[in-house]
């Protein structure tokens, strides 16, 4: 029986959310119940979520999408987010359907519409943004922490000092979601970093007849014009950050795993949204350590290219 999980996305700036959700919906072993938006301008990131969903068919355009919190529980200002804290459109908005042409937004919060399809105890929340919209549904109904069988995450950093993204956007809501009691698979920075296209998967994408496939190369394409310094030869290349946590779900094997905990940093005044990892044998947090990077790439299109 397929796996039913929740998206919970800040789809639209970095462009591994889109191959992310591209890849869920190439996978019978899991079944997608909802897409949730989170951080900024999310009615901008639900667009490019059903934009995704539409390309793939009608049953999956009518899978609800929510936008969630825009805000975030962060404590202190968030050094360089200023911009995205202003509504401003994601990178990828330009390759977006039409309005008219997708499946209405959904009208129930984010945040109440995880509260209420987990609490149903067999549904899995994938959270590959800010953990605001999780750490909230679990602030308004903690018994929550009781119906989550497991959480999959791509967040924090251990080999690197740094906050990882995903937690410097909201490193409280990140500690309440990591100090929960719910077992969590965790997809580090270095695991993306180690998973990343190369021209010849670009070009192999662009080449590709699938509708799904066409939309995503659609997505690249923005993002990699979004990120590209005047001048440069070279166009960044995606990281598969965020796919690594379906993937991985689905084969585990594709990487080598430490378990432990992970915590949160909220004290230190250079080092507020770090992530530490203290290995445990009897830890709830199990995290991907080195990945089979031309395995994990060939396991992404050959799920991308059959939808």
């Amino acid at each position: 029986m397929a796996q039913k999980i929740i998206l919970d996305t800040d789809i639209g700036d970095d462009i591994d959310d889109a191959l992310a959700l591209g890849l869920i919906l190439g996978c019978p072993e899991v079944e997608l119940i909802g897409v949730t938006t989170v951080f900024s301008n999310v009615v901008a990131r639900a667009r490019q979520a059903r934009s995704v969903l539409k390309s793939a068919g009608d049953t999956f355009a009518a899978i609800p999408v929510c936008a969630g919190c825009g805000g975030s529980m962060a404590s202190r200002p968030l050094h360089n987010l200023k911009g995205y804290l202003e509504d401003s459109l994601p990178n990828q908005d330009s390759s977006c359907l039409p309005e008219a042409e997708l499946h209405p937004l959904d009208s129930c919060h984010g945040v109440d519409f995880l509260v209420e399809k987990l609490a149903s105890g067999d549904v899995v929340p994938v959270t590959i943004g800010a953990m605001t919209n999780l750490a909230m549904a679990l602030v308004k109904d903690w018994r929550l922490t009781k119906r989550i069988p497991r959480i999959l995450a791509m967040a924090g950093e251990f080999r690197h000092p740094m906050a990882e993204w995903n937690i410097l956007c909201d490193p409280e809501a990140a500690h309440i979601v990591f100090s929960s009691g719910i077992p969590i698979d965790v997809i580090p920075w270095e695991v993306g970093m180690q998973a990343t296209f190369g021209q010849d998967h670009v070009h192999r994408l662009n080449a590709s007849s699938r509708p799904l496939a066409k939309r995503l190369a659609a997505a690249v394409s923005a993002w990699q014009s979004a990120h590209s310094t005047v001048g440069e030869k070279t166009k960044p290349m995606p990281h598969l950050f965020d796919p690594m946590t379906i993937a991985t779900f689905i084969c585990p094997e594709l990487c080598t795993w430490k378990r432990g905990t992970v915590r949160v940093e909220l004290q230190g005044q250079e080092t507020y949204g770090y992530t530490t990892f203290r290995e445990d044998a009897k830890g709830l947090h199990r995290v991907a350590w080195d990945v089979q990077r031309d395995e994990a790439l060939e396991f992404w299109f050959d799920r991308i290219e059959k939808v």
